[in-house]
This record gives structure tokens, sequence and C-alpha cells, in this order.
């Protein structure tokens, strides 16, 4: 009788714990997620201000992507160093920005599409690159599933060339522009909130609810303490509404 005993409070014990679990996973899937989606993106690294946007990445744990030229990498050790911080942060994906950054001669650049693909191939086996995410210098254009947009006709060809041997190709819905001279960013925290919360009310992005934005690494060039970056971070975070995601999550339908 005893035995029997035990063995009905184990089957109910075990019963409960099975329910609290089914419970759990339950409220797990009813949790709300944010209705937004963000996409930090940083382009044009790794320069001075990259070791700095690593640090940032470290202390806020978000994910981020950069898209970075192999020139720099490989003419400059000071670079490669911050190179390998990139590529040891598990929170930073990186992409390819071409080997040259089309020497900032960009109509003599896409002239060539042939040439241009064997640059992110350069680019490409130089960092041992695990994606193919690629952003082309100096354009705005997209190719993700069966979306194809630019923002000039030059380039496009090239863009075509590399979605067709795998690339997804990623432009941006917002630049947090930048003082080319001195690195410093032109719209302060505020008004590129501003414009993050616009565009996604009037469903101004290339996807709703999903934006991504383009920053450069010399922008943030600070304490993490000081840096701008890190308040717009927090005035996102601040709000609920935003999950910040790699590009490589971005829905490619």
């Amino acid at each position: 009788m005893e035995c029997r005993k035990l063995q009905i409070v184990i089957t109910l014990f075990i019963a409960c714990l099975f329910l609290s679990n089914c419970w759990a996973e339950e409220l797990k899937a009813n949790v709300k997620k944010p209705p937004y989606h963000i996409y930090l993106s940083f382009d044009d690294g790794p320069l001075e201000g990259s070791e700095d946007i690593d640090d940032a990445v470290r202390v806020e744990k978000i994910k981020i992507d950069v898209f970075l030229v192999g020139s720099y990498v490989r003419e400059i050790p000071r670079m490669y160093n911050y190179f390998q911080l990139y590529e040891n942060n598990p929170n930073i994906e990186i992409g390819n920005h071409s080997y040259s950054h089309a020497h900032d001669e960009y109509r003599l650049f896409y002239q060539d599409p042939e040439s241009v693909y064997q640059d992110f191939i350069k680019n490409e086996r130089m960092l041992h690159l695990k994606s193919k995410l690629a952003r082309l210098p100096g354009r705005n254009m997209w190719r993700i599933g069966s979306r194809t947009i630019n923002d000039v006709i030059s380039g496009s060809v090239a863009a075509d060339l590399l979605s067709q041997n795998g690339y997804l190709i990623f432009g941006w819905d917002l630049e947090w522009q930048h003082d080319a001279r001195t690195g410093v960013p032109i719209q302060t925290v505020n008004d590129i909130f501003k414009q993050i919360e616009s565009l996604l009310n009037k469903r101004g992005t290339i996807t709703e609810n999903h934006i991504v934005i383009l920053c450069h690494d010399e922008m943030f060039r600070k304490n993490w303490e000081e840096t701008e970056l890190k308040q717009l971070i927090e005035r996102l975070r601040s709000t609920g509404l935003y999950e910040f995601n790699h590009l490589s999550e971005y829905p490619r339908q």
C-alpha cells in the first residue's frame, strides 16, 4: 500500500512538472516582442573609432554589422589589430565592402563589373569572411531575395553580378551623416531618433518595421560613455520598441 501511494505521488509530481514546463513555454511564446527591428551598420572600417565601437558593443551587448575594406587591414598594422577585435567579438557580424573601396573613383570602378566582382572576391579571401553580406562602395543598392533597388544606374550591373554569385547586397534606409573632415556626426541624437521614428511610422523603409541605419566607424572616436552612439542606443532601448538585429536576420522575401 505504501509503495502504491509513493507511485501515485511520483506520478502526480511528474505530471505537475510537465504542466509547469508547458505553461512556461506558452508564456514565452506569448511574450510580446518589440515591433521594430533595427540594424546598425558601419562602413569603411577598420578606421580610427573601430576600437571604440568594439568596446560599445561589448558593453551594450547589441548586434551590429560592419562592412570592411581589406586594403586598410593589409596596409596599416593598427587597422589589422582593429579587424581582429571585430573578428573576436561575437556580437559583430562582418560584411564585405570591397578590397579597394573603389579607390574612391566610383564611376570608373563600376565601368568594369567583372573587376568589381573580383575586388569583392579578393576582399572575401583576404579577410576570410564567413558571410556573403555585401555593400557597394558609394552606392545605396539592394539585392535581397526578389528585390532589386538602385540609387543610380552606375554600379547596377556589378550589383547584379555579385547577386548572381551569391552575395546579399544591402543598402540603407537612413544615414547618420558625418563631417568627412572631422568625423563628427551631423544630426544630433534627437534628430536621428526622430528620423527613425518618422520613417517607421510612415512605412518609409525598404521592409516595413525594419530599418537599416548607415554609420561610419570614424564617427565615434570618443570614450564610450561620451559617444552619441551610446546615447542613441539608450534612447532606443528606453522605448521598449526596438530589437537590435544582424543583417543576416533581415527578411529576404
